[in-house]
């Protein structure tokens, strides 16, 4: 696919004068640009000098952004791309580095790790390090109790609840002793309403969306996840439906059409009506918020009516154009109400508030709904804001008395009586615990993250979503990341060798880095050369104590000769190897501690009895069955891992044959263990060429379709067939068969293996002959009589 991609591009820059670059405006779009340039200027008339290359600049794909674009071109910004280029070369010398060590280390020592690849990321690690700092919180927490006053207050048959300014206090004896003291008060103690204050309060409307604070609101709001709901996103920016949803900016422009976006919006009957009124009595525009230059917020580009939509794309839509409707209109108004109360027996430990407020202009608020999502504040600090309900307050005058009601104890000879009044208070002591943090919520995660520098806002939604496919992290109900053990043991190694590798500090100096490159303020060969060298000695030393890291896994493991079950012999010790489920599945020796990994994306079966015949393996075979229907292959465990190149090339390896045209075997034969110990073996063909002695002897024809074989299916009868061995081509013998046998004579031509074919008494379509010996590959009697199965395109060899 990428060969033809460049292809088309060369073909069509042909003789052309001049290159307009039409990439997304951000950074790993600019990057893209000069990935173009480098395959099609030289095709360009006179060799394309840089002169006339072109880039335009757009936010949304809709005809006015297009042609507005068109008409101010400018020019591709290099310092931009060679800033994405040096975040990938460090991230992938970093990654694959920490990686193929941990993996191939872990991986030949224990058995149930649940991951087929254990992944370092410079980014990924660091998220799920603060998701682990919060497990770590919580399992730490001791709950404590404590007390405190609570004073409720009647009047005008309305109970309601002050808070004790004191806050709380963790001595009980303490807070019962202020009870007992206004119990015992002589005369009776009493509340006095020290001060009633309103004021109105305005709630500010949201800033414009930008892509964090759209992956956040997704979450919280919707329920969907960051990678999904940037995806779905993306479908509606390419289907003319959103603006450009990668974008850093939190302030429209100045060249920014608010109006006509508005006006778009007019004709729908769910907000319309609104956005009408919105439109007459004049947009309120934030001056808050940032513009970075690269896009404008999150916004609308075109209606779309009720219904045009569906699934979550309509529901990030509704979201997002109900988002922007409300950056621009009025602040919401409340009326804020604040009672001070005063208990005289108590000193400065007498005083209580009561808080409640009421809406008076919605604002806002009648287009997006009130904390539906936003940004979590501070643990532990709640604002005044937050303490006060929406409720409608009995009338207090400053002045006003309630006398103070105790109900009788148990051990009291006196009969309390309510006031008849109906105003009256009570004060009791509470007792409460203190509450351990939750799991981090995709959105806290976020947040964390954006504040750290961990990531871009184009790549922190990709850096959660690893974390959960290599099972670091499991997602619990509430939208809670909720480490798993091998995540908590991985990062907790880390933090034994060295805790930089987990924090977030060195990767976000990194970034600032690239942000200098960026701007033109560093040069790329240098930032990438001297974070090389931080994370070369970091290895260095991480492999020097893995042995740290180990003691955790060891603890939390099963170690693979305590794990999985006898499966087959092994052809030099003749002890049964264990078979290891996985991911990935692998067989063990628990004698030489060898471990023989097997190809993935098939089902491994036992296949008792049978020997591989090449000189010195007779190792006991498998079955290796891939695709539905399935074909089934034999599979030596030996000869899989130690492939001889007298049989051909390794079926699924391609990626290292280029070791091999160079000289390298050695590199190659590191590579391939490195890809197998990392589960990376995604088989879906034989597992072995064709040139092996197991898949030779078998082989009855070869298969026009592919470059492969066609061979007796090792599963023999009663459905008798032949298989391909690279293609998803299954041929089907007469149901009349009853035993095929692969003899040991070949066609003198071909070279293939001769087949004696039995039928049933009675059935066989081949007149007179219940036996019948063919070479299938020029038998045009045989060839009629079988129904041939073609797969679908998915079960192909990768």
């Amino acid at each position: 696919c990428k060969g033809s991609v460049v292809t088309h591009l060369r073909d069509v820059t042909k003789g052309a004068d001049f290159l307009v670059l039409w990439m997304d405006c951000d950074r790993e779009g600019e990057n893209i640009n000069f990935e173009v340039l480098e395959c099609c200027m030289h095709c360009m008339q006179g060799q394309g000098p840089y002169d006339r290359v072109y880039r335009a600049h757009f936010s949304a794909i809709n005809p006015s952004d297009i042609k507005k674009a068109y008409h101010a071109l400018g020019k591709p910004d290099r310092c931009q791309s060679l800033s994405v280029d040096a975040r990938q070369e460090l991230d992938l010398k970093v990654g694959v580095a920490f990686s193929r060590f941990q993996t191939r280390f872990f991986q030949g020592r224990y058995g149930d790790l649940d991951s087929a690849v254990l992944s370092y990321g410079p980014c990924q690690t660091p998220t799920l390090g603060f998701c682990v700092a919060r497990h770590l919180e919580m399992e730490t927490f001791k709950p404590e109790p404590y007390w405190t006053l609570d004073l409720g207050v009647m009047n005008s048959g309305s109970m309601c609840r002050a808070t004790w300014d004191a806050g709380r206090s963790f001595d009980k004896n303490k807070v019962e002793a202020l009870v007992a003291k206004c119990r015992d008060a002589v005369p009776a103690a009493s509340v006095e309403v020290s001060s009633v204050t309103t004021k109105d309060k305005k709630q500010g409307r949201p800033v414009p969306l930008n892509t964090v604070a759209l992956l956040k609101a997704c979450s919280k709001a919707l329920g969907i996840g960051p990678h999904h709901a940037l995806g779905v996103a993306e479908r509606l920016y390419l289907s003319g439906y959103l603006s450009y949803p990668r974008t850093e900016s939190t302030r429209y422009p100045a060249s920014f059409d608010i109006a006509g976006t508005l006006r778009d919006q007019a004709q729908d009957n769910r907000w319309g009506k609104y956005v009408s009124d919105l439109l007459k009595t004049g947009v309120n525009v934030a001056k808050g918020g940032v513009d970075m230059g690269d896009h404008p917020p999150i916004t609308p580009c075109r209606h779309a009516r009720a219904g045009e939509l569906s699934g979550d794309m309509a529901r990030v839509y509704d979201l997002v154009a109900r988002h922007f409707i409300a950056s621009v209109s009025q602040d919401a108004v409340w009326r804020s109400t604040t009672i001070g109360l005063f208990v005289k027996e108590l000193d400065e430990k007498g005083r209580f508030t009561i808080r409640g407020k009421q809406l008076v202009t919605p604002g806002f608020l009648a287009i997006m709904m009130h904390r539906q999502y936003g940004d979590e504040g501070e643990e532990g600090r709640r604002g005044d804001d937050e303490d006060e309900e929406e409720k409608e307050l009995p009338e207090f005058k400053e002045g006003d008395k309630y006398g103070m009601f105790f109900s009788a104890s148990k051990k009291s000879d006196k009969v309390s009586v309510t006031p008849a009044s109906g105003k009256f208070c009570t004060l009791a002591t509470k007792e409460r615990m203190t509450t351990p943090p939750t799991y981090l919520t995709e959105s806290e995660l976020i947040s964390r993250m954006e504040k750290h520098g961990i990531g871009t806002d184009a790549s922190i939604s990709t850096h959660i979503e690893n974390i959960q496919k290599r099972n670091y992290v499991e997602l619990i109900p509430g939208r809670k990341l909720k480490p798993s053990r091998l995540g908590l043991v991985l990062a907790q190694g880390y933090h034994l060798i060295d805790n930089s590798l987990v924090l977030p500090q060195v990767r976000s100096d990194i970034e600032g880095q690239c942000n200098r490159i960026a701007k033109g303020l560093a040069e790329r060969d240098v930032v990438v050369k001297k974070a090389i060298e931080l994370f070369s000695a970091k290895f260095n030393y991480f492999v020097e104590n893995i042995n740290k890291m180990d003691v955790l896994f060891g603890s939390s493991f099963a170690q693979l000769q305590d794990v999985g079950k006898p499966f087959t012999r092994c052809g030099l010790t003749r002890r049964y190897l264990q078979f290891i489920t996985g991911p990935p599945p692998r067989l063990y020796n628990k004698t030489t501690e060898v471990v023989y990994p097997l190809p993935i994306g098939g089902e491994i079966k036992q296949w008792t009895g049978r020997h591989c015949p090449v000189e010195g393996c007779n190792f006991e075979l498998c079955l290796y069955s891939v695709g539905a229907p399935p074909r089934t292959f034999p599979l030596c465990p030996n000869c899989y891992n130690n492939p001889r190149p007298e049989f051909g090339p390794q079926p699924g390896e391609e990626t290292v044959a280029a070791a091999a045209k160079l000289g390298d075997e050695e590199d190659e034969a590191k590579e391939r263990s490195i890809r197998r110990m990392a589960g990376k073996n995604m088989v879906r063909e034989c597992p072995h060429p064709d040139g092996h002695p197991l898949v030779e002897e078998m082989t009855v024809s070869p298969d026009p379709e592919s470059d492969g074989v066609l061979i007796l299916d090792p599963h023999l009868g009663p459905k008798w067939r032949l298989v391909s061995t690279r293609e998803p081509v299954i041929v089907h013998l007469p149901k009349s068969v009853e035993k095929v046998t692969i003899l040991d004579k070949k066609d003198d031509v071909l070279g293939f293996h001769m087949m004696s074919i039995e039928f049933k008494d009675g059935q066989s379509p081949i007149e007179g002959k219940n036996k019948y010996t063919s070479c299938f590959a020029n038998d045009e009697v045989m060839q009629g009589l079988v129904r041939v199965h073609h797969g679908d395109e998915r079960l192909k060899a990768s």
